[in-house]
């Protein structure tokens, strides 16, 4: 009895360890040491880039974030991919459409000033670095052409945790450029404020008018 606890809290250290921490050199690639100072300071760093081309509209948009929780509730709550519309603004409504140990499908609704917008995602767990990313499901009538990304997460301290976001948004040519401005220029900021809010609360934030 006494090996099996010894053997058990050993296996507990070792997971323990084996967390993604801000050591990482990747938890901070691509950031200046000014920028690293303003997101430890509590700042909600946006890096936007515009890579639109030959008439398509595409972004690749980049965010870091220091969250109130420690790694392994910020993780749990991350894999809630369901629970978006609680707090996204923007978002209308979504539904889990499936879910396994490696991922989910969930369907999002958005509708700016009339249009609607509907596409699928599959979300894909990297449970051991604590990482989620995210694509179009290609058997789904998606009103997107592109929307991939994904959160990295590395421990802070007990805590804290260093949140590293990126997305490539691509919208079908027939939409209005203000829908790819506001899907992510202007909202993005609010939408990043927002995940904030969800993850510092322990998930319990809900935004403004939601009726579930």
């Amino acid at each position: 009895m006494r090996l099996a606890k010894a053997l058990a809290v050993t296996i507990g250290l070792a997971l323990l360890s084996a967390v993604p921490t801000v050591d990482n050199p990747e938890a901070w690639k691509g950031l200046t040491p000014a920028q690293i100072a303003r997101v430890k300071k509590g700042e909600v760093l946006i890096l936007d880039q515009d890579t639109s081309g030959s008439g398509e509209q595409k972004r690749f948009i980049r965010a870091a974030i220091i969250f109130n929780q420690p790694i392994d509730k910020t993780w749990q709550l991350f894999k809630k991919t369901e629970n978006q519309d609680r707090y996204l603004p923007d978002l209308d409504r979504c539904q889990l459409v499936s879910r396994n140990a490696k991922g989910d499908q969930v369907d999002f609704h958005v509708s700016l000033l009339g249009i609607a917008i509907d596409y699928r995602i599959h979300h894909v767990y990297d449970d051991a670095n604590c990482q989620l990313s995210w694509g179009l499901d290609p058997s789904y009538d998606n009103d997107m052409k592109r929307v991939d990304g994904f959160w990295h997460l590395y421990k802070y301290d007990d805590t804290h945790t260093l949140g590293r976001y990126g997305t490539q948004v691509e919208v079908m040519s027939f939409f209005p450029e203000f829908i790819m401005t506001r899907l992510t220029r202007s909202n993005l900021p609010v939408n990043m404020e927002a995940v904030k809010k969800y993850i510092d609360s322990g998930g319990t934030y809900i935004k403004p008018g939601f009726k579930g």
